[in-house]
C-alpha cells in the first residue's frame, strides 16, 4: 500500500466575502482564485512601512481557491507567521473588493493513495484508441491503430501481436 501524502502542510486559510452584493455586480465577471490571490499579495506587498509583512507577502504561494471566498496560501513557517500577526493586529490587507472575515491554519490533509493495477485490460485500451481517434478524425486501420498505440501506451512491444491476432480482414 501506498505511503499517505500530505496535502497543504504550512498553509494559511483566508476567508473572503466580497464588498459588493452579488446583483450589483452582475456585469462583473466573477475573479479566479489566482487573481484574488495576486490582489491579496499586491496589497500587502505595498507596506513598505511594515518590511516584514511586504516580506512575507512576496513569499506567499497559491495553494488554491475554496468556493464560497476561501483562499489557501502557503509560505515558509515565518512569512506565516508574520501574517498571522498581521492579522491579529488588524493590519492584514485584503485584495481590493473584498473583506477578510477570518484567517486560520490549514492542518494537512492526508490523502491515501488508491492503488492501481499494472494492468490495462485490453477491451477498455481499444475502446479508449479507437474513441480517441474518432475524436480526432482520424480513420482507424490497423496501421493507424497499432501506431495510436505504440504512441500512448509505450512499453509494450506486443501490441503488433495483438493487433494482428484481433484484427478480421
Amino acid at each position: 500500500m501506498a505511503r499517505p501524502v500530505q496535502l497543504a502542510p504550512g498553509s494559511l486559510a483566508l476567508v473572503l466575502c466580497r464588498l459588493q452584493a452579488p446583483e450589483a455586480a452582475a456585469g462583473a465577471e466573477e475573479p479566479g482564485g489566482r487573481a484574488v490571490f495576486r490582489a491579496f499579495r499586491r496589497a500587502n506587498a505595498r507596506c513598505f512601512w511594515n518590511s516584514r509583512l511586504a516580506r512575507a507577502a512576496s513569499r506567499l504561494a497559491f495553494q488554491g481557491w475554496l468556493p464560497r471566498g476561501v483562499l489557501l496560501v502557503h509560505a515558509p513557517p515565518a512569512s506565516l507567521q508574520v501574517l498571522r500577526d498581521a492579522w491579529g493586529r488588524r493590519a492584514l490587507r485584503p485584495p481590493r473588493g473584498f473583506r477578510i472575515r477570518a484567517v486560520g491554519d490549514v492542518f494537512p490533509v492526508q490523502m491515501n493513495p488508491i492503488a492501481q493495477s499494472q494492468f490495462i485490460p485490453l477491451a477498455e485500451v481499444l475502446c479508449c484508441a479507437v474513441s480517441d481517434m474518432n475524436a480526432a478524425q482520424i480513420v482507424v486501420t490497423q496501421e493507424s491503430l497499432l501506431e495510436h498505440l505504440m504512441k500512448h501506451y509505450p512499453g509494450h512491444r506486443v501490441w503488433h501481436l495483438i493487433i494482428q491476432s484481433f484484427w478480421m480482414d
